[in-house]
């Protein structure tokens, strides 16, 4: 498998975490995400993907051990101090949690928790801030942003709330967008909802987006490119209709047979990844 070719918004290269004197949860890691980029990062659970994310992010806990490059826009944030990496986060990068109840603080109101961003990285005048966030909550589909800023994340839906959180993150055009299983969860309806606002949110501020999730289906309508990760490491990567169609790898192979259920003809046993990995670790 090749390593990605660099192309200038997020190089990561020979990424390793570990946490205290356990042996590494992502090891060698190569990841690239162009300017307005799609990059899925698919795996069952304890594969490594949210530890990348947080590791980009510079939010692991004190007790992870990170070697190797993280550049972003060409700048190393391997190394920089938490107050470096905060002038950084929630402007040229920023995050959408997999859970918005916790990314959010029940004590404030939705507008003042997305001004908030705005006001640290960009304007600190109070109008212009709230005019920034009635356009964004505008822009992620509320079509009453004022009574959306106005309401605690308790009076809204859980829909309503990811949206909240997908403001909050894009309010300052960052360059990249991490997203962690933002979908995972909402229900059926509420997701595609989320995920068209999502993608056209996308487009218009231009960001490249690391998109991780579970989902098979959710990273082919929205990412162009995907790396399957298996125990800490990228065994497959390539374009997502590639990856989707034709994969190399066992693991790979796996998941795309799993989530494929309905081609099965009736009293087909269901197939596992097991099936397709077994001998090929």
């Amino acid at each position: 498998m090749s390593a990605p070719a660099s192309n200038g918004l997020l190089q990561v290269r020979d990424l390793t975490v570990a946490f205290g004197r356990h042996a590494p949860v992502v090891r060698g890691l190569d990841l690239d995400v162009a300017p307005g980029q799609r990059l899925g990062i698919i795996g069952e659970s304890g594969s490594g993907k949210t530890v990348t994310a947080l590791a980009i992010m510079g939010l692991l806990p004190d007790n992870a051990r990170v070697t190797g490059s993280i550049r972003l826009d060409g700048q190393e944030l391997v190394g920089l101090s938490d107050r470096q990496l905060s002038r950084v986060r929630g402007d040229t990068m920023s995050m959408i949690f997999q859970e918005p109840m916790t990314a959010l603080d029940p004590t404030m109101t939705a507008g003042r928790q997305v001004a908030e961003a705005f006001r640290l990285h960009r304007d600190r005048d109070a109008g212009r801030a709230r005019s920034a966030v009635l356009e964004m909550l505008g822009a992620v589909g509320f079509d009453d942003p004022a009574r959306i800023a106005d309401s605690y994340p308790h009076q809204l839906s859980g829909g309503q709330r990811q949206r909240v959180v997908t403001a909050m993150a894009l309010v300052n055009r960052p360059e990249l967008v991490i997203c962690d299983e933002p979908t995972t969860a909402l229900d059926v309806t509420v997701q595609a909802t989320v995920l068209r606002v999502l993608d056209e949110v996308l487009d218009a501020v231009g960001a490249g987006c690391l998109f991780i999730s579970h989902d098979l289906a959710v990273v082919s309508q929205l990412c162009s490119d995907v790396v399957v990760m298996l125990d800490g490491e990228a065994v497959e990567r390539g374009t997502a209709d590639r990856v989707f169609n034709e994969p190399q790898h066992p693991y790979a192979a796996g998941l795309v047979a799993t989530a494929r259920l309905d081609l099965l003809e009736p009293g087909t046993r269901l197939p596992t990844v097991a099936d397709h990995v077994r001998g090929a670790r």
